[in-house]
């Protein structure tokens, strides 16, 4: 048993928590938001309630979960210390000077960041070589995949033991050989959110017809067969000669956007305005939600 210690107890921080806790792991977490921490038990027990998990059993796991009030009492407790606060580098930098004037130096910690470079991320630390990225994917009590990447002053053995830990919990681990901005999910995702939006800038066809052919095709193919063993299952001659003829046409855009821009401007943000690329009537993100972790569940089931 590990006592870890979450920074940041939202949608990622809880649900982290229920990942470790469900494998006999002690967790305390802290937030600056008294209503987050007030929030956390209800919240922890409405997932394991949505993943299945039998209420004696969820009582044990819930136990292992406990609120805490403050960074200082956290940095005490914490074996490993695990950062889940919003993806700001300032912030992050704010959190990580704070944790590290209240841990020893050899405190291993974990940072959430699904997309900044963990080296920028541990640029002010006064121990860097603690460091490590552990990027769980939404919800992480249910995803199977956590990708882990060093910084350029990460300790490899603090990277291996983060490695063989998360392994132990069951999880599919995946080890980057170095740093990169949004690890390899992400940016596979918004590679494809990308040439997405410019399908919608040239006007080629409306939001919901991109779902469909993603969902009935693309997210069919790549739950059992990915991309690299596709490439070579259609042969790379084809590969290359598809690559040949398409890529000169696909989006390049780093600053323009101007489908999403134009949504943004008007305040149209999506689930929480109620309206963005789709329509959010009310109770369609509670939809969403179900469909997605039933969805997940299927899949996992299917293996």
């Amino acid at each position: 048993m590990t006592c870890f210690g979450i920074i940041g107890g939202g949608l990622m921080g809880h649900g982290i928590a229920v990942a470790l806790a469900q494998a006999g792991h002690q967790v305390g977490v802290f937030d600056i938001d008294p209503a987050v921490l007030t929030s956390l038990s209800d919240r922890v027990g409405q997932a394991l309630t949505r993943i299945g998990v039998p209420p004696e059993h969820a009582c044990e796991v819930r136990d292992l979960i406990v609120p805490i009030g403050s960074l200082p009492d956290l940095a005490r407790r914490s074996e490993i210390v695990v950062e889940a606060v919003s993806e700001r580098l300032a912030v992050k930098h704010d959190v990580l000077a704070a944790l590290e004037s209240d841990i020893a130096p050899d405190t291993p910690i974990w940072t959430n960041t699904s997309v900044l470079s963990i080296s920028k991320v541990a640029h002010a630390m006064a121990h860097p070589q603690r460091l490590v990225g552990v990027h769980w994917w939404n919800p992480p009590y249910l995803i199977p995949l956590v990708e882990i990447a060093p910084g350029a002053a990460s300790d490899a053995n603090v990277v291996k033991h983060a490695y063989d830990l998360i392994t132990s919990l069951g999880k599919t681990t995946v080890l980057l050989h170095r740093d990169v901005p949004g690890f390899i999910g992400n940016r596979l995702q918004f590679a494809l959110v990308r040439e997405a939006l410019y399908l919608l800038d040239e006007g080629v066809c409306e939001p919901e017809t991109i779902d469909t052919v993603v969902r009935a095709s693309l997210g069919l193919r790549w739950a059992t067969v990915g991309p690299m063993e596709n490439a070579d299952y259609i042969g790379l001659d084809l590969t290359r000669a598809i690559l040949s003829n398409l890529a000169h046409d696909l989006s390049t855009q780093t600053n323009s956007f101007p489908t999403l821009d134009q949504l943004l401007e008007q305040a149209r943000t999506g689930r929480p305005t109620g309206s963005g690329l789709l329509a959010w009537p009310d109770g369609r993100g509670d939809e969403v939600a179900a469909r997605l972790e039933a969805g997940i569940r299927r899949g996992l089931s299917a293996n």
